[in-house]
């Protein structure tokens, strides 16, 4: 059984992370094509992509440890029950 303060923080964490990576990734991908748009040589073009592949892991590993620690408050909330 679910207890009500396990679903209220699954849910409220969990739309909270989604608006910050979806807000998080369009804004991303509306940089890269500027700078593509822009690029004039291969090289460049490289440099672009390098850049928004390490913004892409960044994104990704911040909003990991945002569900990482739901995770631990949902282990508390657990502990506390039994």
């Amino acid at each position: 059984m679910t207890s009500k303060t396990i679903t209220t923080t699954v849910s409220s964490n969990g739309k909270k992370t989604l608006d910050d990576l979806g807000k998080g990734i369009k804004k991303l991908h509306t940089d890269y094509d500027k700078q593509l748009k822009n690029a004039k040589t291969r090289g460049k073009l490289r440099q672009v992509f390098q850049k928004h592949r390490r913004d892409h892991q960044n994104l990704l590993k911040k909003h990991l440890k945002q569900e990482e620690m739901t995770i631990k408050k949902l282990g508390k909330i657990l502990d506390e029950e039994i």
